[in-house]
């Protein structure tokens, strides 16, 4: 009889993981057929904009940018990376939450522009002088389109969501082409072609979700946005530990090494977004997972199985694009930029460690821990100003990345700590092997450029994650045959 109820039972929980995991699996794919095509369509853009643009020019774009995406976590409160957390709880009113969110987008938008007038009024950055209308743009129209992203995203659109990101993507190709290569209108038609991308999606997303019908309420539930507020500003120091860990290399470099370098920084980037999209795809569907299963009895093997297959994924990615780095800047980088190559290997495994603690920050999302995602990010950004500043003076702007990788490991290991006890990680000591092997491979590429070395290292992390591998082999053909 107990021998009966405990197969039962073994059946039942391996028939829930299976449920489990075709949802998730289901998402990834429906957003790795709209997003990945979509990317790639952009990565090929970097020869054309390489071409054209000058290394100042790609250095202005790439600051302006990386300072909008902070000011975009403090003038909204982080309030927009709230909103999907919310409207996934089945017991939140939906039309509260848009209201919510509109309010701080509306808000966050108004700031911006006294701002920009007063810089200019003052003179303050005379760099921008002439750029104030494209920055209000591009920064009214980055906050409305996460802001629809996000609550499409609480509502469990995820078809919508992928239809929104092509029509972005294409949306840019075309505007690319138009204002760099017709209209030859440098730096300020690549901000138009970005400003397209970004309005694009929201104007469709605000059409398909009928998102007007959210908006019949006249008053702001002063409960409810104070609990999201709870949540969300202590995201905004995340945030911005996030951001620095990502872009006060861009500062550092500029400050110390000029512009110029800056912009060939920013190119160096490019290669590493392949596994930032792969990842970006990822969260995307995980981020629901992980909420909808938060608190069932078997989560935490859940999340482990899943963390340990992602991370092997993303590591054999990463290797992958260490090895084939030169060959890919002989293609991408145009010119002066092809110097870049030689910062790419250090970048792709900040962006492997940033994949695995993006992770963990969606079980610490679930549990609604911000705190512990604000701590971990504030740390690791602390050391990283400290290191830049270190490594930039000592070896340029190699110091700069590896510092970056060093401070994305540190955010990592302080987040696998906060989330022991959610998160049943079995095998972790061979992640640890794997990631070490990929720094060897990073340095072997950059100083010695001995392909069979690598190709022994590959090997390697071949066989010390053959098992890994046979899981998510056999895994992806299950879920294959079913659909």
């Amino acid at each position: 009889m107990y021998r009966r109820l405990i197969i039962k039972g073994i059946l039942v929980g391996h028939q829930l993981m299976e449920s489990r995991s075709k949802f998730l699996f289901k998402n990834i794919g429906i957003l790795t057929a709209s997003n990945f095509a979509s990317k790639l369509l952009v990565f090929l853009l970097v020869p054309l904009y390489t071409s054209v643009l000058s290394t100042v020019d790609v250095g202005i774009f790439d600051l302006i940018v990386s300072t909008v995406s902070i000011l975009f976590h403090v003038l909204t409160a982080d309030i927009i990376n709230g909103i999907m957390r919310f409207a996934l709880d089945r017991d939140k009113s939906k039309s509260e939450i848009a209201i919510i969110g509109l309010k701080y987008s509306i808000i966050s938008i108004i700031i911006l522009i006294i701002c920009v007038i007063s810089i200019r009024l003052f003179n303050l950055v005379p760099r921008i002088n002439g750029l104030e209308s494209y920055i209000i743009l591009y920064f009214a129209f980055y906050v409305l389109n996460n802001f629809m992203i996000q609550f499409a995203k609480g509502l469990e659109r995820i078809s919508d969501m992928g239809i929104a990101a092509i029509m972005g993507t294409l949306s840019m190709i075309v505007t690319n082409i138009i204002f760099l290569l017709v209209l030859k209108q440098g730096l300020k038609g690549f901000f138009v072609a970005n400003i397209v991308a970004q309005a694009i999606p929201t104007i469709f997303l605000f059409f398909k979700i009928r998102f007007w019908e959210f908006i019949y309420i006249s008053y702001i539930n002063k409960y409810l946005e104070k609990e999201m507020l709870f949540y969300s500003v202590p995201l905004i120091a995340a945030s911005i530990g996030w951001w620095i860990n990502s872009a006060s290399d861009k500062y550092v470099v500029s400050f110390m090494c000029g512009v110029s370098a800056n912009g060939i920084l920013a190119v160096s980037y490019k290669i590493p977004q392949i596994i930032n999209t792969l990842h970006g795809i990822f969260t995307e569907a995980w981020q629901i997972s992980a909420i909808r299963e938060y608190q069932a009895e078997d989560s935490s093997i859940f999340y482990g199985r899943t963390f340990r297959l992602a991370t092997t994924l993303m590591a054999a990615v990463c290797s992958w694009l260490i090895l084939l780095s030169k060959p890919l800047a002989h293609i991408l980088y145009a010119k002066d930029f092809y110097a870049a190559w030689q910062y790419v290997p250090f970048l792709l495994i900040s962006c492997t460690f940033n994949s695995a603690s993006g992770f963990l920050g969606s079980v610490l999302s679930a549990n609604k821990n911000s705190k512990a995602m604000a701590n971990s990010a504030i740390i690791g950004s602390s050391a990283n100003i400290i290191f830049n500043i270190i490594l930039v003076y000592l070896i340029g702007i190699q110091g700069a990345v590896i510092a970056t990788a060093i401070c994305s490991f540190i955010i990592f290991y302080i987040r696998k700590r906060e989330t022991k006890g959610e998160i049943e990680i079995t095998g972790y000591h061979i992640i640890v092997i794997t990631w070490i092997l990929l720094c060897v491979q990073a340095f072997i590429e950059i100083h010695i450029q001995s392909y069979v070395a690598e190709l022994i290292i590959m090997i390697a992390m071949l066989i010390i994650n053959s098992r890994n591998i046979s899981s998510l082999y056999k895994f992806a053909l299950k879920q294959i045959k079913k659909t």
